[in-house]
């Protein structure tokens, strides 16, 4: 566990400071929490809405007395590598269960943390459902253990975590009450029924203004779920080749491979079944990757499946040889689709010292800490400690907004928007058309240095705020850190 948070935890704080963290997600949340404990509404810039009208996200308000001591969004990298790495625990704890072996334990709770699934998870910027996967193993131990109080708190946080959670909890609730506990297994199910309900249909359209599952919460083909539904009674074939695709099939096998397959041989297993269905269902070709963040709730559960069959093999030989092997295939898994350097396709690693980054550090310095800011992506992730930072081109160019509604449309906030701070060698689209016209604006350049250039609006038709924006791409004018005659120099250009 330690080396496990040692390599992600620090691969995790490279990438933010190399610059290389996305506004989506890591400044969503990162704006989100700083504003709630400084006791403001939580509304995202970034993305247009309300934090909690996004996701069902409660969870988060547990890491906002964490910002009264160190506002950061390197907080949010750490405590999410602490969560993953600390899901090795259960899985240690319920491996000894089964195995009957502390020393025979080791093998699962380390082919667990190999997991290449698990390893992308933390990588991938900051999600609050990395919390799910050590939630789910704690609350199948102590389901494991009857020690139900415990469980139950569990659940909860478990429900806290997301909307789409009840897909898990609901079967949950059902395994619990065929195996274990009837009255508490209904408590389950009953529990994460409502619980979606209330948050989908009442709680995410209240905070969003939007109607429910309009912000692509649920990606359903066919036309929808009544398309679905039509297309499985008329040609289950259909829905069955859909969600069959080689690249779905290969997830499957990627999920697979580091438990040996042993959760095919466990009832148990059943509990993610919807979760999987959900992916393969799903028109959003990332939520069938193990990439990304929509395997939290099938990594645990297999997991336990694996553990669970392993330890009903009643020679102890056998038992002991099954252990090895899924450590085994752990190891395989981990070479073939890992992101750790020894793996055959590795993540890029960054370097927080390279030039591109330390410019970008120099130009963010130079911008004050209640400015209005449109910024690239990964730029902007290091300038959500403010009321309003927008991901460029919004507010220029509405994108990835809200509801989606106004996309490409010029926002209001537009005329408040003080900074640009953008790569303009890497623009596209519309973001590449917007750009060039900011001169119009009164934006000039102060800032230009290893492509990345920082724009301030001045006087609109100032004598060189056209000409300095194709100087961005050319014979850049740059400044240095900030003093006190040039912060006098920008309060008066302002």
């Amino acid at each position: 566990m330690l080396l496990y948070a040692c390599y992600y935890g620090t691969a995790s704080l490279d990438r933010f400071e190399a610059f290389q963290a996305p506004g989506f997600d890591l400044g969503i949340f990162d704006q989100g929490i700083w504003l709630l404990s400084r006791f403001k509404e939580p509304f995202i810039t970034i993305m247009g809405l309300n934090l909690f009208g996004d996701h069902a996200s409660y969870i988060l308000l547990a890491l906002v007395p964490l910002y009264w001591i160190w506002p950061a969004a390197q907080l949010l990298l750490i405590v999410q590598t602490l969560a993953l790495c600390l899901a090795a625990a259960p899985v240690f704890l319920l491996a000894r269960r089964a195995l009957r072996s502390s020393w025979l334990a080791l093998l699962p709770a380390i082919g667990f943390l190999l997991t290449p699934a698990l390893g992308w998870l933390n990588l991938e910027n900051f999600h609050p459902d990395s919390f799910e996967v050590p939630l789910v193993l704690f609350a199948l131990y102590f389901m494991t253990e009857r020690r139900w109080r415990a469980y139950l708190v569990m659940v909860l946080l478990l429900l806290s975590v997301k909307e789409d959670v009840p897909f898990l909890v609901v079967p949950l609730g059902i395994y619990v009450a065929l195996r274990h506990d009837r009255r508490m297994g209904l408590i389950t199910a009953y529990t994460g029924a409502i619980w979606f309900i209330v948050t989908v249909f009442f709680l995410g359209p209240f905070l969003s203004g939007a109607s429910a599952g309009s912000l692509d919460a649920f990606r359903v083909p066919f036309g929808g779920l009544l398309g679905l539904i039509s297309t499985a009674l008329r040609s289950p074939w259909e829905v069955a080749e859909y969600m069959l695709s080689a690249a779905k099939i290969k997830y499957l096998i990627q999920l697979l491979t580091p438990v040996f397959f042993l959760p095919l041989l466990t009832a148990g297993s059943l509990i993610a079944l919807p979760a999987i269905l959900f992916n393969l269902l799903s028109t959003f070709s990332y939520q069938a990757n193990i990439r990304y963040h929509y395997t939290s709730l099938i990594i645990p559960v297999f997991a336990w499946a694996a553990v669970l069959h392993t330890g009903r093999v009643k020679d102890p030989g056998s038992r002991k040889a099954l252990a090895f092997a899924v450590l085994l295939a752990s190891l395989f898994a981990a070479y073939a689709w890992g992101p750790s350097q020894w793996s055959r396709e590795p993540a890029r690693f960054y370097d927080p010292q390279s030039a591109e980054a330390r410019a970008a550090a120099e130009a963010v310095a130079l911008i004050p800490d209640d400015a209005v800011v449109a910024a690239r992506s990964r730029l902007a992730t290091h300038l959500t400690h403010r009321e309003r930072v927008y991901d460029f081109p919004t507010p220029f160019a509405a994108s990835y907004w809200g509801d989606a509604s106004l996309d490409g449309e010029r926002l209001p906030a537009a005329d408040d928007v003080e900074f640009v701070l953008e790569v303009p060698d890497r623009l596209s689209g519309t973001a590449a058309e917007v750009f060039p016209r900011l001169g119009e604006e009164g934006f000039r350049e102060i800032f230009s240095r290893e492509g990345v250039v920082l724009l301030q609006r001045v006087d609109v038709g100032g004598p060189s705020s056209t000409q300095s924006l194709t100087a961005a791409t050319s014979s850049p004018t740059i400044i240095g850190p900030k003093s006190d005659t040039q912060e006098r120099r920008r309060q008066d250009a302002r």
